[in-house]
């Protein structure tokens, strides 16, 4: 599953470990209790992008540069900036019911209690669709490209791309999880998204056929899809997080015992 190598890569490695310590969980239950989230959540994606609204949707969450910085900063994973941009991914993603239904289970197959798995779950969503961003956005990104044109109007002056609004800035100690990887201060500047995902966002909800003629959906589904490869089932799944993230298991269990 690409999408898991990723994530248990991000930090230099450290993700799992670095959301054990902000979230006061051992490693061993943030292990399965992400692998629940992140097989919910792509589930969720995957059952929804045949719907040209989502896909449109989808696109534009992936063109928001902000989450990227969630994935592979530390110090954002206890921040307020985070729970709001996550919880705007979930709402994307999941829905609310479906979110709720997503913390319950998660909570439960990790031993953890609701009201952590309730804040973990939003910082695993804006890390996933970090990740899921890093991985299509070349090729999201190439699906606008004319031939000889490289820059994406974002880049531009005057270029077509908006840039949304900064997300809030909260004092240290304004969310309840809060460890020794952050405090609670978010991001200080508009986020930048990308100006190609903008528009190819906008040819999915119109229908418009793509430089070259292709349906935009339709091509976007196919950079998408291997991303989205569900695994076969639960022990497969945490066999997979296990041979991708042990390393960062095993140096927060030295740290412990040190």
């Amino acid at each position: 599953m690409p999408i898991l190598d990723r994530l248990s890569k991000a930090q230099g490695g450290q993700a799992f470990a670095n959301l054990a310590r902000a979230f006061h969980l051992p490693p061993t239950k943030v292990e399965p209790a992400v692998g629940a989230m992140v097989g919910a959540l792509i589930a969720q994606i995957d059952a929804k992008t045949r719907s040209r609204r989502f896909l449109a949707r989808l696109v534009e969450l992936l063109g928001e540069r902000a989450h990227h910085q969630v994935l592979e900063n530390p110090t954002m994973l206890g921040t307020t900036s985070t729970q709001v941009l996550g919880n705007q991914a979930l709402n994307v993603v999941a829905g609310r019911e479906a979110s709720k239904q997503i913390t319950r289970q998660a909570a439960a197959q990790a031993g953890a209690s609701e009201m952590i798995a309730e804040y973990l779950l939003p910082v695993i969503a804006a890390m996933l669709v970090g990740a899921l961003a890093d991985a299509s956005r070349e090729g999201l990104e190439s699906l606008m490209r004319r031939d000889g044109d490289e820059t994406d109007p974002a880049d531009t002056p005057g270029g077509a791309a908006p840039v949304i609004a900064p997300l809030p800035q909260v004092a240290a100690g304004g969310v309840g999880f809060s460890g020794s990887t952050g405090g609670g201060i978010g991001l200080a500047r508009p986020v930048a998204v990308s100006g190609r995902l903008v528009a190819l966002a906008e040819s999915i909800r119109e229908g418009a056929a793509l430089p070259g003629g292709r349906d935009a959906a339709d091509a976007t589904r196919r950079i998408l899809a291997p991303l989205l490869a569900l695994p076969r089932g639960r022990l497969d799944w945490i066999a997979r997080l296990r041979a991708f993230g042990g390393n960062a298991f095993k140096t927060a269990r030295a740290h412990k015992r040190q």
